[in-house]
């Protein structure tokens, strides 16, 4: 029989409030224990306590509830209290045995203490001894349900069975599963320490998220230290449940989400010239959270050797980059010479830009890619890299002053040509640049409201000033830091002072632009020229031996030069109109702009250019008589000398088109028509010079370009005329082709590119335009020093592969003729490239071309990529030219277990 005790407690249960003491309930627990031992176990349904968690807490010494002495004898034995309040409920039920101190929650239990979270459909709860045991139950097909997943912090794992204590923090676990970074560590019998430290006994580390791992380390005991490594017994490879003799007599997994400093394993193979090899080994340095350094070597058994460092910088809002430099000591053995040739190759590759919110009013970015001629050939891994034959650099700073006129620039350009050899480089180019000021305007007046009377035109007066400094070396690879070469540079400095009256209008098409500018100039040499005594042959048939003296010293020249321009571009337009409403077509405009302009500057020579030109006379010989050369000893300097000989001017001449047209869409009820490109633009440009003695007419240029299908090809088209004739030899005389042959224009060059890309939509329906992102931004938690020159194969990057775009397309088409004299040249190539994926896991890219010119196939790769789950397959093959070579690689994924592969190539490099 109940006693009344019991009732009462139970009726206060049901009706208290959500949180309880643990306190209080031990009083409670203790009176029955007093009152009616080996009672029978009441089960009180959530339902009944309106699904309220009961919440433990505990109570100060002094509460009023603390009055019992049963109960004080009861807590004094009692062992240390819990720090903090246990919170626990249950879906379907709990139960209570008073006399065990014990709750039983079943169905989606959860208990909540600190920052531990515990879920199961079973949780055994003991008071007394601070304990919880969670475990699955069985549902009617024996099959267990609901098993428990504890979390604490980021830590999550499931397992068969959990026993954890809340007072000393540890626990016996079996059968867990546990992510330990980006691997997972599996167990049959776990125990946690207080320290976070996890023991285990029969476990397997694995990569492979699935339930049953397609592979893994099986490893007799191990200790996993989370956040930090794993280090392991005797260890041994098993792939798909077949022990593999792959075995270590200890393991060490690193287990950290930040960057550590550590060795990097070399790769290792042969080639059939360099010999064996081991390459890229060496180590990682993790400076800090914001730069981190790897240095690496590569070494071949026949003598060719190389080292890199690479090194990635980041400080949010503030700027990112990353820097690379590889050096190689090239030796080429037959295997039967110790050494056959040898050369050396180096590669610097620099990136740095700056946040556009770190400092609006200056930036600096950088962009370098300098190397050997010879890098590509010998040690490139990208196929794009190879095809390229120029190179460029750019390192730049800017500096603006908000409120003021002023800004600076200042850079250092390189551009590299492989095929030729040559070099060019500016080192450095600074400018300072004053914006166009109006003088004589009031600050309250803008060009909408100034002033009227007879001293407007005062208003439309402008002055600006520009000055820049260039020095300028063009030379070649081996000859590139030699004296020979910086004793060559060309350097020198400009300025200019242009005044301007604007808003002369006449017809209110043609612009009139009066002008007075200073233009000065400094040079760094000068030059002499002279016939050498020596060399007078008066009855010899050959000219005289010239002899150029060049003078090194500061020279200044400068000259006030007035000017004059006119010009005028009006619009004229053409338009169709369909009457008809239910046509597909609605309208056609076409815009025409012609424009001509012409600028006048007189002849100032006599006047300010005295000591800037001298004359040099040629002596008489039997064959030619005696001549008069006028040059200017400035001739060789980095500008142009400040005031030119005689008149100068042009007219220049230009017509400019665009079509457009409207068209109705069938399926379309808006009622709003459709703008379609015909022709982006097709212009025309020409000059004429009346001042020169010869060739007074340009060559004529034409070019174009429209799109097509929904702006998803791109076609560019152009050409270049000649009016003047050649002679017998390919010279251009200056006589007119129409006089000579009756043809008004010669072809001198001509071209055509086309190109297009396509790939399908979401699921693998329709197609649209292809786009790629970048993939170069440096994270904080991702090292920044992987090299980049990461093989790719036209349709991945690196070790990325989109599985999400089932197929994909690109088609490029170029056309070109080249004919300055009577030889014409011809460039004639289609490249094609794409992917496709034949399954959700398979993915087969490649791309080719081909010269028609030289009727012969391009470059050509193609690859092949299996997504293993866990496992990534890719087959590379270039079947024939000069880069002919296969790969086959079969690896995990994760970038922890990188080096658990099976690798087999046949390098390039045995080609040559």
């Amino acid at each position: 029989m109940i006693s009344k005790i019991q009732i009462y407690a139970y009726r206060l249960l049901t009706t208290a409030k959500k949180q309880f003491t643990y306190l209080l309930v031990i009083f409670f627990f203790a009176c029955i224990d007093v009152y009616a031992q080996d009672t029978l176990t009441q089960v009180i349904p959530v339902d009944t306590l309106n699904r309220a968690a009961i919440n433990d807490s505990l109570l100060t010494v002094g509460d009023t509830l603390v009055a019992d002495t049963a109960l004080s004898e009861k807590k004094s034995s009692r062992r240390d209290v819990l720090e903090d309040e246990v919170k626990y409920s249950a879906d379907d039920s709990f139960r209570i045995r008073l006399s065990e101190q014990k709750i039983y929650l079943y169905k989606k239990a959860t208990v909540d203490y600190q920052n531990i979270n515990l879920q199961s459909d079973y949780v055994e709860f003991d008071m007394d001894n601070s304990t919880v045991m969670a475990a699955g139950l069985k549902d009617t097909a024996e099959l267990v349900q609901g098993k428990p997943v504890f979390k604490q912090d980021n830590e999550t794992f499931e397992s068969d069975t959990i026993m954890y204590n809340f007072q000393s923090h540890k626990g016996i676990i079996k059968y867990v599963v546990t992510q330990q970074g980006e691997g997972y560590l599996h167990s049959k019998q776990t125990k946690r320490l207080s320290d976070v430290e996890i023991h285990v006994k029969t476990g397997k580390y694995t990569t492979c998220d699935a339930k049953h791992p397609h592979f893994y380390i099986a490893l007799t005991k191990a200790i996993a230290i989370p956040k930090d490594k794993i280090i392991s017994g005797p260890a041994y490879l098993v792939l798909e449940d077949i022990p593999l003799p792959l075995a270590l007599p200890f393991g060490f997994f690193p287990n950290t989400s930040t960057r550590a400093s550590g060795l990097i394993i070399p790769k290792y193979g042969e080639e059939k010239t360099r010999g064996f090899y081991l390459k890229d080994g060496g180590w990682y340095f993790a400076l800090n959270d914001y730069i981190d350094v790897s240095i690496l070597g590569t070494v071949y058994s026949r003598g060719t050797w190389g080292a890199n460092i690479t090194t990635g910088y980041r400080k949010r809002y503030r700027f990112s980059g990353n820097f690379y430099a590889q050096y190689y000591r090239n030796t080429i053995s037959d295997g039967n010479e110790e050494e056959q040739a040898g050369s050396r190759d180096y590669k610097i590759r620099w990136s740095h830009n700056q946040d556009p919110k770190a400092n609006p009013t200056q930036s600096f970015s950088a962009n370098v890619d300098f190397s050997t001629n010879s890098y590509e050939k010998n040690h490139t891994q990208n196929m794009n890299e190879y095809l390229t034959n120029t190179k460029t650099s750019s390192i730049s700073y800017r500096k603006s002053w908000p409120g003021r006129p002023f800004n600076f620039a200042a850079s250092m350009n390189h551009s590299q040509n492989s095929r030729t050899g040559n070099v060019d480089l500016k080192l450095p180019t600074m400018s300072f640049n004053v914006s166009r000021l109006y003088p004589f305007r009031a600050k309250r007046f803008s060009g909408s409201t100034m002033s009227s009377g007879p001293m407007k035109w005062l208003q439309n007066i402008q002055i600006s000033y520009s000055a820049k400094l260039d020095n300028f070396i063009s030379t070649t690879e081996d000859m590139l830091f030699t004296e020979h070469t910086l004793k060559h540079m060309k350097n020198g400095f400009y300025h200019t002072i242009p005044v301007s009256l604007t808003n002369i209008k006449l017809l209110k098409i043609i612009n009139i632009t009066p002008g007075l500018s200073y233009d000065g100039v400094l040079y760094t040499s000068r030059v002499n020229k002279y016939i050498s005594e020596d060399s007078v042959h008066y009855f010899n048939m050959e000219r005289s031996q010239l002899i150029i003296d060049t003078i090194s010293g500061l020279s200044y020249a400068h000259a006030l030069k007035p000017s004059l321009g006119i010009s005028a571009n009006p619009k004229v337009f053409a338009r169709i109109t369909s009457k008809k409403t239910d046509s597909y077509f609605a309208a056609l405009r076409h815009v025409i702009t012609p424009s001509a302009s012409f600028g006048f500057v007189p002849d100032l020579s006599g006047i300010m250019g005295k000591g800037y030109y001298r004359t040099l006379v040629y002596p008489r010989t039997m064959t030619m008589p005696s001549q008069e050369l006028e040059y200017s000893i400035f001739e060789n300097g980095m500008y142009s000398t400040p005031v030119l000989p005689g008149k100068s001017g042009s007219l220049s001449l230009g017509l400019s088109n665009n079509i457009e047209m409207k068209v109705r869409p069938k399926n379309d009820t808006t009622g709003q028509d459709k703008k379609v490109s015909i022709l982006d633009n097709l212009n025309f440009s020409a000059s004429y010079n009346p001042f020169v003695d010869e060739f007074k007419w340009s060559t004529i240029g034409m070019s174009g370009s429209t799109k097509l299908f929904n702006n998803n090809m791109n076609i560019t088209f152009g050409a270049t005329f000649d009016p003047y004739a050649l002679d017998a030899d390919g010279k251009r005389i200056n006589r007119s082709l129409f006089a000579e042959t009756g043809k008004l224009l010669r072809t001198t060059r001509a071209y055509i590119n086309t190109g297009f890309s396509l790939k399908s939509k979401a699921g693998g329906k329709g197609s649209t335009g292809r786009s790629m992102e970048s993939m170069d931004d440096i994270s904080t938690d991702k090292p920044a020093v992987e090299s980049p020159l990461e093989e790719s194969a036209g349709y991945y990057y690196g070790d990325y592969v989109d599985f999400n775009v089932p197929w994909s397309l690109r088609v490029d088409y170029s056309w070109s003729y080249s004919r300055p004299a009577k030889t014409a040249n011809f460039t004639h190539t289609v490249r094609v490239s794409g992917d496709v994926s034949l399954t959700p896991k398979w993915k087969i890219g490649g791309n080719t071309g081909y010269d028609f010119v030289a009727r012969k196939m391009s470059v050509t790769n193609l690859s092949i990529h299996r997504d293993l789950h866990c496992w990534e397959m890719r087959f590379t093959v270039v079947p024939f030219g000069n880069r002919k070579s296969y790969s086959f690689t079969i690896n995990a994924k994760t970038s922890i277990l990188r080096d658990l592969k099976y690798d087999k190539r046949k390098s390039w490099y045995d080609n040559f």
